[in-house]
């Protein structure tokens, strides 16, 4: 699993492996400021995706608080928004927590903490127990080990879904389609908006173009990849399908009419369009590459007739 790969380079940047990726890609900092850079490897490309997941439930245990950036790091305890609330000065962003410790007695600055910070982090800082005699630490949050696992991977991409107030109620109806596997996990993806596109990116603090790559207007998100941007409707304009004629720009709300709306055939032939536009708007972000829609129609009709003949006994 990437997000694991992400985790070990991460919490173990003593090992080979972070070493090398260390020198290359985050030569002075760590992983959770590392960003993609320049001609990066299919294998880096792939742990940056994963680091976005990563990088949203660790939390930084302090010790000595010679490694922890004060502005950059999450290390408040709050569930809510482990950052640091007050305006960073600009000549502070490199700022070290150590900085805020009195080297002298090993506890909090007072008079340091009450010049940098508005009160609400000055008494949630407080609540953080200094013990200089350890090193800063990673760990994941809500794990009582403090460590990452898929499942707590997956709890962490579903959670605010869950909680949703207009949450997607055809579950079962998607689970019994009889549609590739892959087709499967990306629309559930899709339906929870966890695919990384721009807007859930930067929502993770990814520093990315937030445009769509297709279109180059519009901010992304995953109603407009799939289905508005311009790229996506040529092509669902000539699918012949009778597409949903809904305003929403909630993709789980567009899906859910589209069930209700075709057959098994239509849904099939709907999922595999869906998935190759998402393999464009990829195409397009990496490569910088469009099929035109008539060759992206052509592929997904192929790949939806091997599915079938591959089913039929």
């Amino acid at each position: 699993m990437l997000e694991k790969q992400a985790w070990r380079l991460l919490t173990k940047p003593e090992s080979l492996v972070a070493s090398i990726y260390k020198a290359r890609y985050y030569p002075k900092n760590s992983l959770f400021e590392a960003e993609m850079g320049n001609n990066p490897n299919f294998c880096w490309r792939s742990i940056m995706v994963a680091k976005s997941l990563i990088c949203s439930g660790v939390r930084r245990r302090i010790g000595n608080g010679e490694t922890t950036l004060i502005w950059a790091h999450p290390w408040i305890h709050n569930d809510q928004e482990p950052m640091v609330q007050t305006e960073m000065p600009m000549q502070l962003a490199e700022a070290k927590f150590v900085g805020l410790i009195d080297q002298d007695t090993g506890t909090w600055d007072h008079s340091i903490l009450t010049d940098l910070f508005q009160p609400t982090d000055v008494e949630n800082i407080k609540k953080i127990h200094v013990s200089q005699e350890y090193e800063d630490s990673w760990y994941w949050h809500g794990d009582p080990k403090g460590i990452y696992s898929v499942k707590n991977g997956y709890r962490r991409i579903i959670g605010n879904y869950e909680h949703s107030d207009e949450a997607f109620d055809k579950w079962l109806t998607l689970w019994s389609l009889k549609i590739p596997p892959k087709w499967k996990t990306f629309l559930w993806r899709a339906i929870s908006d966890i695919l990384p596109i721009t807007t859930n990116l930067i929502i993770k603090r990814v520093d990315v173009d937030p445009k769509c790559a297709m279109c180059g207007i519009v901010q992304e998100d995953t109603m407009h990849a799939l289905v508005l941007c311009d790229f996506a409707k040529a092509i669902w304009e000539q699918s012949t399908l009778p597409i949903p004629n809904i305003v929403t720009n909630v993709f789980h709300i567009w899906f859910s009419n589209l069930l209700n709306i075709l057959d098994f055939n239509g849904i099939l032939h709907a999922t595999a369009i869906l998935y190759h536009i998402w393999r464009a708007r990829n195409g397009a972000v990496w490569d910088a590459v469009l099929p035109r829609p008539t060759k992206l129609l052509t592929m997904a009709a192929v790949t939806m007739h091997a599915w079938r003949n591959c089913e039929t006994p």
